[in-house]
């Protein structure tokens, strides 16, 4: 205590050194951050949703008990149809159309694919007897997404 009975800190802060170190601070993470987001749209993660569509039109083949195929409209989207001779995108269970949209400028090539009623690739009725290959590029950024014959097995190679 001094000599009128007030504490003294001599080894505290001022409010304009908090208010420089919280600005400094701030300035370095909005710099900092960019670099640590996760960003959905790169040519991986969406040959990654590629590959899970391509699953998923399996699944509903089996489940539905009839074909249906994913049919790549252009280089940046591709839709679930029944695969009719005037085919209709379908709706997933929960109601939802089954169409699907690339991003970023990434872009897609590769052919139409489509599965029995027991999940196997089929060409008309005919199996699939070799790899189905799709490429997904943007940038300097390839990925393929491989389908087997007979077994379906999708496999994704970023």
């Amino acid at each position: 205590m001094d000599s009128k009975g007030m504490n003294t800190f001599g080894g505290g802060f001022s409010l304009i050194e908090l208010v420089s170190v919280m600005v400094i601070l701030a300035a370095i993470s909005a710099l900092a951050a960019p670099r640590f987001v996760h960003h959905d749209a790169t040519v991986p993660a969406q040959a990654d949703q590629f590959g899970r569509i391509i699953r998923h039109a399996q699944a509903l083949a089996m489940s539905q008990g009839r074909p249906l195929t994913v049919d790549v409209q252009s280089a940046s989207s591709y839709v679930i149809t029944d695969g009719a001779t005037t085919p209709s995108t379908i709706r997933g269970p929960s109601g939802q159309l089954q169409a699907f949209s690339l991003q970023n400028g990434v872009t897609l090539s590769g052919a139409v694919l489509e599965f029995d009623s027991l999940g196997r690739p089929i060409n008309g009725s005919n199996l699939v007897t070799t790899i189905q290959n799709w490429t997904l590029s943007g940038g300097s950024n390839t990925a393929t997404v491989s389908v087997q014959p007979v077994t379906g097995f999708v496999s994704v190679t970023p």
